[in-house]
């Protein structure tokens, strides 16, 4: 006969109870991204203080893993303050010197220097470097291109800020506060 804890079958149901509701799988890529130095899938100016974006890979080519960006930052500039409720970030340092502030705390990084943004933590970065400098953006789940389609679409002089909370709040997100070198 088999004997079975009361845990243990516990905790046997429980899985089985929950697991209609995780998250199905995505199917794995079936192709080959390649990027060479100068290409980009697409490339979006936010036309927000200079910065530049080109997906390298789109959410479509990851099967909904992940997307990835190289954004291409202006001195003294960044986003504001702001939260993702959907999607994690990371960032890689390719040229310059960033400062990035998550969940409160600062960090300063240089070339080759990363960082884990999780969702639902507000974050905000800079370059406080004294040229351009360049990063790239890893966001999981992928679809993040979306919103930076939209933005470059969006014409900056003309931009309410009424339709800059909408468009944040379309694609899970919140502006909490200003950027980092906001007095400048």
């Amino acid at each position: 006969m088999l004997n079975i804890d009361r845990r243990t079958l516990l905790y046997a149901f429980g899985i089985a109870s929950v697991s209609p509701l995780l998250p199905a799988q995505t199917a794995a890529p079936r192709r080959v991204v390649v990027a060479q130095p100068g290409e980009n899938l697409f490339a979006y100016s936010t036309d927000r203080q200079g910065k530049f974006a080109a997906c390298k890979v789109t959410s479509e080519d990851s099967a909904g893993g992940c997307s990835i960006f190289e954004l291409v930052v202006p001195t003294l500039s960044g986003p504001r303050l702001h939260v993702h409720h959907r999607e994690d970030e990371w960032y890689h340092v390719l040229s310059g010197r960033f400062i990035f502030e998550v969940g409160g705390q600062q960090y300063h990084l240089p070339v080759g220097g990363s960082i884990f943004a999780p969702r639902d933590i507000p974050h905000r970065w800079a370059n406080e470097d004294k040229t351009e400098a360049k990063v790239i953006l890893v966001c999981q789940p992928g679809g993040f291109e979306k919103f930076f389609d939209e933005l470059g679409k969006m014409p900056a002089a003309d931009t309410k800020p009424a339709q800059m909370v909408q468009v944040l709040a379309k694609y899970g997100m919140e502006a909490l506060g200003p950027p980092i070198f906001s007095g400048m």
